[in-house]
């Protein structure tokens, strides 16, 4: 029996084409790619999620999102492969982890960043992958598979929620932080990594597409005065600041943190390390603030994802947030 797959459309430069004047625009579908994929004896179906570049992605987008997603691995699907923008397809697989748990078969994120109606677009290759990992990977768990390098001669498979967009328009766009990526596509194989990751089973997907979308993301810079900051958490939820280096916050600014009285995340502005309060006298006064929740390794945009996620479920917040709940965190 053939693996179904299941492709899920959401716009994005997958689905634009450069015209004359050299400017893209988004009326390509991507379906038309399979007859230059070659992958034999796979049934595929694609359905029409949404059409936007990801730039004007919102939070009610990464549920519809997760409803498709849902209704396709109920409807038997053997993997999924969903086609997205590349501006903020990390949000999205962080969110699509956070409320979609015992997926049992992979779901895939890909795009492209040449046009996928042009020629010589990577979106032949990075769609070739993506559905390679969907049919026979024994992954099951939200990842990005994207390219791994300027030459196009292999692709990575990023935990979702691990994927950052680290370069504006080269095609090997998206990095794993700090930790090793899933895998590669190489050579027609995947190889995995020493990376654990869940692993196929008897789908029994669990959906949960509660957010709170007043969580403001706050990067903390030497010119933020008390007032400045108080007036960006002003009828938030809670929020994430990235903090300086290990993710110091400023000394005159503690005190409205703690008039916020409401969760915030600390991460950093650096790409890799994460967050490593502890080392100096300062992070003791910042720790020791009762609404501070330290990120550890979560990027600023799983942070920031996870915190709106974790706002509408049960249960402590801070340990809610410190919990590893799909792999966002070490430990």
């Amino acid at each position: 029996m053939k693996p179904k797959i299941y492709i899920l459309t959401t716009g994005g430069t997958i689905g634009h084409r450069s015209k004359q004047d050299g400017v893209a625009v988004m009326d390509f579908d991507p379906a038309k790619l399979i007859s230059e994929i070659n992958l034999p004896n796979i049934d595929y179906e694609f359905k029409h999620v949404i059409q936007k570049g990801s730039m004007d992605m919102v939070p009610d987008d990464w549920k519809a999102i997760a409803e498709a997603t849902n209704n396709a691995i109920l409807e038997q699907a053997w993997g999924v492969v969903i086609l997205h923008g590349t501006d903020t397809m990390h949000y999205t697989a962080s969110a699509l982890s956070f409320m979609l748990r015992d997926l049992g078969v992979p779901v895939v994120i890909t795009g492209s960043m040449i046009p996928g109606g042009d020629a010589g677009s990577d979106a032949v290759p990075n769609l070739r992958d993506a559905i390679r990992v969907a049919a026979y990977s024994d992954i099951a768990e939200v990842c990005i598979v994207f390219s791994a390098d300027l030459e196009r001669v292999k692709g990575v498979i990023i935990r979702g929620n691990r994927a950052r967009k680290v370069h504006s328009h080269f095609i090997n766009a998206f990095d794993s932080i700090n930790i090793p990526p899933i895998g590669y596509v190489e050579h027609r194989k995947i190889v995995l990594t020493n990376l654990k990751t869940n692993r196929r089973m008897h789908p029994k997907p669990r959906l949960n597409t509660n957010l709170d979308q007043k969580v403001v993301l706050i990067k903390l810079n030497p010119a933020m005065t008390p007032e400045v900051l108080e007036r960006h958490l002003q009828g938030a939820s809670g929020a994430v600041l990235e903090g300086t280096g290990t993710g110091h916050i400023k000394t005159d600014l503690h005190s409205v943190v703690t008039r916020f009285a409401k969760p915030i995340v600390i991460s950093t502005q650096t790409i890799y390390g994460g967050e490593q309060l502890g080392s100096y006298d300062v992070d003791r006064s910042i720790l020791s603030i009762s609404n501070i929740i330290p990120a550890r390794d979560m990027t600023s945009e799983t942070a920031l994802v996870k915190l709106m996620w974790a706002l509408k479920q049960d249960g402590d917040i801070k340990l809610i947030m410190q919990t590893n709940v799909a792999g966002e965190i070490c430990g």
